[in-house]
């Protein structure tokens, strides 16, 4: 399993875009420099009316499935 950390900035009207289907993925550059395409749905729960900002840790697995997504 291999765990990376990143920042995440998304403003209100962009997790809009995510909410309506237009977008599925959230490209994340991790704290090492990897880009990361993660599923927008992992991140519903951390929505909040500004948008989704802060540090995140993701653990992904052999099979490159979340297995664990973490605000820090």
């Amino acid at each position: 399993m291999s765990s990376f950390r990143f920042t995440m900035v998304l403003p209100a009207r962009e997790v809009e875009e995510i909410y309506q289907g237009r977008a599925r993925y959230i490209l994340v550059k991790s704290d090492e420099g990897l880009k990361l395409q993660l599923h927008a749905a992992n991140f519903r729960r951390f929505v909040t009316a500004n948008g989704i900002h802060g540090r995140f840790s993701v653990s992904i697995d052999a099979d490159n499935k979340i297995q664990e997504l973490t605000k820090l």
